[in-house]
């Protein structure tokens, strides 16, 4: 079973892909587009940016980015950097 912080992941990663080379996403948009309370999904990015999925800038036009093509992201990748292990 995927647990609530890797479907809200993948969410986000959807949103961040459908805005791929077109500079950065606010965390705010993405929580609205994707649905995912704002705090909840404000913890999941670092995650994902530690991991090296997604990339951040700060300041005026600041947010989140992929840092890799979308093709290149898999939804296996996603799950064991948050549930662990495919059994």
């Amino acid at each position: 079973m995927m647990s609530k912080r890797c479907k809200y992941a993948i969410k986000a990663l959807i949103e961040l892909g459908k805005q791929y080379n077109t500079g950065n996403v606010h965390t705010a948009d993405i929580a609205v587009a994707a649905n995912v309370p704002k705090k909840f999904l404000e913890q999941i990015l670092l995650q994902l940016k530690h991991a090296g999925f997604v990339g951040s800038s700060t300041g005026f036009g600041g947010g989140y980015y992929l840092k890799m093509a979308p093709s290149e992201i898999s939804v296996a990748d996603v799950y064991r950097l948050f549930d662990g292990a495919i059994a």
